[in-house]
């Protein structure tokens, strides 16, 4: 069973679908509704299983049971931070939906600098002040690096004990260029013509488990590409996440 795609029509308690935004879901093999008996069991594995590398937890949770929303067989909460606006859900049958904007968009301080940036590392080839919106290479890899962390920590945890699928997407993205930093060398300027990105594959518990980082590293790889970023350097990569693993950044 999928989780229904959400719409702004749900009246979610943030904007997140008003702006370009990633969306994740994870979803079991098997469709259980009461894979964990009670919502209590589901702020229990969640509180046990987050990941937390830089500030912000993924997936981001109250401090206080009371600021969670409860439904019916799941649990959600929702927060508007710096602009930053996400929303998730977890199910009893432990499939798991997370929406969150594109920081780059929704903080608009960040969007003035990468702009900046991106003029003096542009070949040209498009009009940096008509860019829509940008994509931080290095935000990108660490949002793949949490996403993949926090699925192999559920496995760890056994809550997936058969094969997950694991689907990602950005939405709204159409024209949007990838940003570097300001030291990176930048060979061309790399734009989106599709609205939107979608990855999806379905992993063994044990392979989340011992590759979660690799996995993490081939998605961005793949995203990368879809740019036109067709020979990205996988060290410097490789790089980029272990400073987020480590958290050395």
């Amino acid at each position: 069973m999928t989780v229904p795609a959400m719409t702004s029509a749900e009246k979610l308690p943030v904007p997140v679908l008003d702006y370009p935004h990633w969306r994740v879901n994870f979803r079991p093999a098997t469709y259980l509704p009461k894979r964990l008996e009670t919502l209590s069991a589901c702020v229990e594995v969640l509180t046990r299983t987050r990941v937390q590398l830089r500030g912000w937890d993924f997936p981001h949770l109250p401090a206080r049971d009371s600021a969670f929303d409860y439904g019916d067989m799941w649990v959600a909460a929702s927060s508007d931070f710096m602009n930053h606006y996400e929303y998730w859900r977890f199910f009893q049958s432990t499939q798991f939906l997370y929406l969150g904007s594109v920081r780059e968009v929704t903080e608009t301080e960040w969007t003035t600098r990468i702009r900046s940036v991106m003029k003096k590392h542009s070949h040209g080839e498009v009009e940096i002040d008509g860019v829509p919106g940008f994509l931080d290479t290095t935000e990108c890899i660490f949002n793949l690096t949490e996403y993949f962390e926090f699925a192999a920590r559920l496995a760890q945890a056994q809550v997936y004990l058969e094969p997950v699928t694991i689907a990602i997407s950005i939405k709204g993205i159409f024209g949007f260029m990838l940003a570097a930093e300001p030291n990176r060398r930048w060979s061309a300027d790399y734009v989106t013509r599709q609205e939107q990105l979608n990855f999806e594959d379905t992993f063994a518990p044990a392979d989340l488990i011992s590759s979660a980082a690799d996995y993490a590293l081939n998605w961005a790889v793949q995203l990368f590409e879809r740019f036109g970023w067709l020979k990205p350097n996988l060290d410097s990569i490789r790089t980029d996440q272990q400073k987020l693993l480590t958290r050395k950044f």
